[in-house]
């Protein structure tokens, strides 16, 4: 292939590449109408192109050699289009004025006007050149045409330039493309002046032109059109499959022609490329068909059409349940192959009937994790005995179901959360209610214990006794559904326990036995843990008040660093297994003459403190609550409040 025949097949290339990307621009006005500008730039560039064409092949015949110097001056036309579409592309983005875009006709007019006008006053001469035939050199009036042609071009891209100062996104990165390609498309067109300004070298730049049309119209619709990416990456991995079959096709030659094979060695490189693009695009239209005829031979039966693959995905996501999952699984399977597999939610080490189908999800760290990240799995176990078409039915068929398996995990964390969030808002409601009762009732006890002085002895002392019972009740409730603030400072936590077990041997009558360190300091609220140590301790005396031994110890000591631990021991009767779970539950434990409030109420303030409170029975005394307290509070304020939880 001669030079100018090369040249002439890269103009062609981009004839016709060009013009089936204004056709492909021109259906798409619909979604974008400043696509026709766009379209109309590709058919100018087309017209260009198709000018060096006419000029080339035209020796000796006017006609066409006339025809491509119009052609070729018409230049003013490519910028033209250009800035009709970014104007119409860009003029929301910008806020430009309309009149901007109402003086598009008039640009389009000078085009015109210095097209013919340089085409009248000669504006270019078609002289040999180089290996080619003829050539358009430029002369005064063709000067002014190009001058024209860059001066719009640069009106565009100044434009451009604004809107990339104010845009973002996609919008942005579409902008910073066609630049790119601007200077692509500068620096293949440089070459056309070459002998014009007698640079006499081949315009190898120009034999790059067929890429240009193309990357201005990606540089656009990259953003805007996905299926344009597609398309594209199919372009790059013909291109990069054509490249290197040619490479492997001119070493074959190579070796060929170390052998001696004359014949085969003597191929031009020009035919090396027809065939090798041939080659590719028959493989290329055959592989879908082929593929599909060696399923159907290999798999008779085991294609799934879109409809049943789109009724399957419906069909699995739209089960509530675990049992309602491996029910419609199993009914979508057994209608589809007329066999019945069981399927479980199990690991395969756990299923002992095969062939079977196990779901089950999977960890880094193990299966079936009770937390954490994982990955649902559906596994074929042991269907060597089915047929190749239902092994690979089943392939899919397993995807799918790890997939709705996945989903519905999901969908029922979501449901157990909202669940979750409406019953603590009720939480929050019934706290409030609790509270705003509590206070209403202190006004008619008043009245009763008022009312009551003016019975017999007897019966006042009973009405008192009966109303301070309630009045307790009343202010364990509002201690444990109102709001609770913790006023952190300083506390001898040795002296605080020292004078709560005071208090309650004088009252109750019990010894209580201490093993305490001289002093040991923390960050509290010294009267919520004295309501602590109280409720502890008169609850542990009430129960040893029957026993001739009743015995009662408090321990503490520091746990590391950072945290002490408090141990109320007694020798009272064991709390039963049953009561356990539930014991710092409100109204689920209750001593005599007890709101059934005072445990709940501990957990409360425990909790605000950041601490903890649980019980044993395993540590030599048939009853221990341990308390764990950090030393220091990582509080920002002084005080601390906490809601109902």
């Amino acid at each position: 292939m001669t030079d100018d025949q090369l040249f002439l097949t890269s103009m062609w290339i981009t004839v016709f590449s060009a013009s089936g990307v204004a056709i492909w621009l021109w259906l798409l006005k619909r979604q974008e109408p400043a696509l026709t500008a766009l379209a109309g730039f590709c058919l100018a560039m087309a017209s260009w192109c198709f000018g060096h064409i006419l000029v080339i092949n035209g020796e000796g015949s006017g006609g066409s050699s006339s025809l491509g110097v119009l052609l070729l001056l018409s230049n003013p036309l490519l910028p033209t289009c250009f800035l009709h579409f970014v104007l119409s592309w860009l003029t929301e983005t910008l806020g430009l004025p309309g009149r901007l875009k109402r003086l598009l006709p008039l640009f389009y007019f000078t085009a015109i006007v210095v097209t013919l006008a340089s085409f009248l006053m000669d504006g270019g001469k078609l002289q040999p050149w180089l290996t080619f035939p003829q050539f358009l050199h430029l002369q005064p009036w063709g000067w002014l045409n190009l001058g024209y042609t860059v001066f719009v071009g640069v009106l565009a891209h100044l434009i451009l330039f604004a809107a990339f100062l104010e845009s973002r996104g996609n919008l942005r990165r579409s902008i910073i493309a066609m630049f790119a390609t601007g200077a692509w498309g500068f620096i293949l067109a440089t070459s056309f002046i070459s002998p014009s300004i007698h640079f006499d070298h081949y315009p190898f730049p120009m034999l790059a032109l067929p890429s240009y049309a193309v990357l201005v119209v990606y540089s656009l619709v990259r953003y805007r059109l996905v299926r344009v990416n597609r398309w594209v990456s199919f372009g790059v991995m013909f291109i990069t499959l054509m490249t290197a079959t040619m490479v492997v096709m001119s070493l074959i030659v190579a070796f060929l022609a170390l052998l001696g094979v004359e014949g085969l060695a003597r191929i031009p490189m020009s035919e090396l490329v027809l065939y090798s693009a041939l080659l590719l695009a028959v493989a290329w239209g055959l592989y879908r068909p082929m593929t599909e005829l060696a399923e159907r031979v290999v798999y008779p039966g085991g294609r799934i059409d879109q409809h049943t693959l789109n009724h399957w995905v419906t069909a699995l996501n739209k089960a509530e349940s675990w049992s309602e999952l491996i029910d419609i699984a199993q009914t979508l399977w057994t209608d589809k192959t007329r066999i019945r597999i069981p399927i479980y939610l199990k690991t395969p080490a756990k299923i002992s009937q095969v062939p079977a189908i196990a779901c089950y999800y999977f960890h880094q760290n193990g299966l079936e994790p009770a937390t954490g990240p994982h990955e649902w799995l559906c596994e074929a176990i042991d269907w060597s005995e089915l047929s190749p078409s239902h092994q690979r039915l089943g392939e899919t068929f397993t995807r799918l179901l790890a997939s709705a398996c996945g989903n519905l995990e999901r969908s029922l964390q979501l449901a157990e959360t909202q669940q979750k969030r409406l019953e603590e808002q009720h939480l929050v409601e019934l706290g409030g209610l609790t509270a705003a009762i509590a206070h209403e009732l202190r006004n008619p006890l008043n009245i009763i214990t008022m009312a009551a002085t003016q019975t017999d002895p007897a019966i006042r002392e009973h009405i008192n006794n009966q109303v301070k019972r309630s009045e307790l009740l009343i202010k364990d409730i509002l201690s444990y559904a109102g709001r609770m603030e913790l006023k952190a400072e300083t506390v001898d936590l040795c002296g605080l326990i020292r004078n709560v077990c005071s208090q309650i041997q004088d009252i109750h009558q019990v010894t209580i036995d201490q093993e305490l360190p001289p002093s040991l300091s923390i960050e509290a609220d010294a009267g919520r843990l004295q309501q602590v140590f109280i409720n502890l301790l008169e609850n542990a005396a009430a129960f040893i008040s029957q026993r001739q031994d009743g015995r009662i110890l408090v321990t503490l000591q520091k746990s590391g660093d950072t945290a002490v631990e408090i141990c109320i021991h007694n020798n009272g009767p064991a709390i039963s297994s049953e009561m356990q779970s539930q014991l710092f539950q409100p109204f689920v434990s209750k001593r005599a003459g007890g709101s059934g409030l005072g445990l709940a109420i501990v957990r409360r303030i425990m909790d605000a403190h950041h601490g903890r409170i649980w019980h044993s029975a395993n540590v030599g005394w048939p009853v221990t609550f341990h308390l764990s307290l950090p030393v220091h509070h990582s509080l920002e304020q002084s005080t601390l409040t906490t809601e109902i939880s």
